[in-house]
Formats: structure tokens, sequence, C-alpha cells
């Protein structure tokens, strides 16, 4: 717990220019860091595998939100005459490890195996100190690819859920190829003043059906002190993205540096001070570790 408190701490007033409340966090992105160090709830290594947390979500809002998994296994078995175009491939056991592959791409599949491979090498948790991953077996994964009516690719819309409730909605959109964050909401959909590096000069239409999946991401976070819950914009259809508790690693900067403060007033972490330095000593420093190499499936 020490040398991730050190290393959570150093990385986060690299980025921020300061050295994070840990303790007694009050930003959310502190209570990201808090979250990273002394939060070791059983739950989130099923939340943290793409596939295992397909049941989590079948089991509380039902199969039919689900995006249609074509293939899981090894970088050797990787199907690629088998999928239809465009595909996305990704790993199940990290956060940002995808290739997308398009219609009309010349393919270098020794080069994407090997990449791959590199991929399931990496133990995500211990890498980027976020201990959830770290149990999670390395595996990739193709699922079917969304898009709009329009054949687009569709805007993520995603919400921030405490307490199982929805507090802020984030939006998020493909431009030039890169996903770029949009804007902030409320839940009524009013425009929040937030923003990351750059500032947004476009209006993003209220979803067709915000209010379901404001009730499916409630339903998602009931018991959790919070979870993000990132879906596909496609008019009538509802498609859960994924599930995610780290969101940027708690290491994206809020302008204004208010909304950070306003965001972690919803976030109630659990243990106050005395409580979590006990966590730390006594409950240990991580999950279980995985054991060996993921076994290839559908």
């Amino acid at each position: 717990m020490i040398a991730r408190a050190l290393r959570v701490r150093r990385a986060y007033a690299r980025v921020h220019g300061r050295a994070p409340r840990l303790l007694r966090p009050r930003r959310f992105t502190e209570k990201m860091q808090w979250r990273k160090i002394f939060d070791l709830n059983p739950l989130f290594p099923i939340l943290c595998d793409k596939i295992a947390v397909r049941e989590y979500i079948a089991e509380r809002v039902g199969r039919e939100h689900l995006v249609p998994l074509l293939w899981s296994g090894r970088p050797a078995e990787i199907p690629f005459d088998r999928v239809a175009r465009p595909l996305f491939l990704k790993s199940t056991h990290a956060s940002g490890q995808v290739i997308m592959i398009g219609c009309d791409e010349i393919l270098d599949e020794a080069a994407i195996r090997a990449r791959t491979e590199q991929w399931l090498a990496i133990n995500h948790g211990d890498a980027y100190d976020e201990p959830g991953y770290g149990p999670v077996p390395p595996r990739l994964m193709i699922e079917e690819t969304i898009t709009t009516a329009d054949g687009d690719r569709p805007n993520e819309i995603r919400l921030f859920v405490f307490d199982g409730k929805v507090a802020v909605i984030n939006t998020v959109f493909v431009e030039d190829g890169k996903i770029r964050n949009g804007a902030f909401h409320t839940p009524d959909w009013r425009l929040l003043d937030w923003h990351f590096k750059r500032i947004v000069d476009r209006v993003f239409p209220r979803p067709s059906r915000l209010q379901d999946m404001i009730s499916i991401a409630e339903r998602l976070g009931d018991g959790l002190d919070h979870v993000r819950v990132d879906f596909y914009d496609c008019g009538d259809r509802i498609w859960i993205g994924e599930l995610t508790i780290y969101s940027w690693s708690g290491y994206s900067r809020f302008n204004p540096d208010d909304a950070d403060f306003l965001l972690g007033t919803y976030w109630r972490t659990r243990m106050p001070e005395w409580r979590t330095i006990l966590a730390g000593l006594f409950r240990g420093p991580t999950f279980p570790r995985r054991r060996g190499p993921a076994k290839a499936g559908r």
C-alpha cells in the first residue's frame, strides 16, 4: 500500500502540479487516487473484466443492452478472415488497448498478433496502479461494430453514478479518427461550463432515450459509491459500452478547477480517516494475483 501511495502521489503531482489529499480527499480526482490506494471492493475485478462484466450487466438490466460478442481468445487465434469489418479488437483486462481494422485495410496480421501479445503481457493493475485490473485474465475480444443509422460511429454518453444516482453526464465524440471529450451536462441536459484541454464548439442534442439510460445506469450503480456507465447514442437502441471505475485514472484536469471539487461532492468515500489507515495496514495491499494465461474461448 505504501509503495502504491507514493507512486500515485508522484504521478498526481506531475499532472496537477500539487500533491493530492489522500486521507481526506475533496476533489473527484483526489478521491480517484484514494480509491486506487485503499478501496479493494471485491466487485471491482468483475467490473474491470470486459467479459465478466457482461454477466453483471445481464443480471441487473438484461442482455438486450449488451453489444454482441463475436469472439474472445488469444492473439494466435484472432479470426481475421471470419469477422466482418470494420471491427474493433481490444483487450479484456486493461483500458485503452484497442485496434480498429477498417473495411478496406490491408492487414499485417503478424504485427497485430505481436502487438496484442505485448498487451497481454502487461498487468494493467500494476502498470497504472489501478488494482481492480490486477486479477483480470488477459484475453482479447471482438464485439459487433455499433454505428448510427447513417453508418457513423455514435457518440458515447458517459453517466457518472454516485450511490445509485446519476449526477453528471459527459458526451464523447470521434473527430478525425480520434476520441474527443465533448461536453458535460446535468441529468436534465443543462450544459455545464466544464471542459478539459479545449472548449468544443458544437452542440450535442439530448439523446432520445436519455431517461432510459439514466434508469439503467442507476440500476447498475446501485450499491457502489461511484461507477461510470458508458452508452452508445444510437437513437432508439440502447447499447452499453462499458462500466468504468477509474475514470481517466484521476489525471484529467478540469476547467474550471471548481468542477473537480463539485464532482467530488457527489462521491461519499466510505471510510473516515482512521479506518482508511487501518484498511491499508490490515487488509493487505492488493487483490489476489491472476494465475497463468487465460484460456481461449467464445
